[in-house]
Formats: structure tokens, C-alpha cells, sequence
């Protein structure tokens, strides 16, 4: 058996599946994903998943946040240590035009 490892890029995987939100409501239901059983039909035969890394900052608003940290902790939940967020920041800037 072959280890897979997937990697997410949280901000983008988010925002590509709200995209299709806006597009398709069916697509909503996706918000709350299993990620390890998401990434299970990607696999070939003779491979097997080690690890799930999903790389994220928590959402500056709270509600966000707070959605977002219920469904780490679910797929925490049921998938034990094959799932592993990996948190970075946000970084507020100020960026001015140099004409």
C-alpha cells in the first residue's frame, strides 16, 4: 500500500466552493465537509491516506470563525489524527500608489 498525503489550501478550496454557492445552492451542503472521506475517492486501489493538512487563518469575523472551528473540530472527531490544520495569520496592511 502507497501513503497519500492531500494538502488544502483553505483560502482558496473556501472560496472556489463558494463561487459554486453562488452559482448552484446544491453546492451548500458541501460547506460542512468530510474531508478525509472527500480525498478517500481520489485514491487509487493499491493506496491508502495518511494525512489530510489543511493550511488556514482563522476568519477575522467571529461568526466565521466560529463556524470554521466547528468544522475542524468535527473532522477532528471522526477522523483522529489524519486530519491536521496548519494555522497561519492574517496581516493587515496598508498599501499606498506610489504615482
Amino acid at each position: 500500500m502507497k501513503s497519500v498525503t492531500f494538502y488544502f489550501d483553505g483560502f482558496n478550496f473556501y472560496y472556489g466552493l463558494r463561487n459554486q454557492v453562488r452559482k448552484d445552492r446544491i453546492w451548500k451542503k458541501y460547506y460542512w465537509i468530510d474531508f478525509i472521506k472527500f480525498c478517500e475517492q481520489f485514491l487509487g486501489t493499491d493506496q491508502m491516506i495518511l494525512k489530510v493538512k489543511y493550511f488556514t487563518a482563522a476568519p477575522l469575523n467571529a461568526g466565521k470563525q466560529s463556524r470554521q472551528s466547528a468544522l475542524f473540530k468535527a473532522n477532528k472527531l471522526i477522523n483522529d489524527d489524519k486530519f491536521e490544520i496548519i494555522r497561519g495569520k492574517y496581516y493587515k496592511k496598508s498599501i499606498q500608489c506610489q504615482i
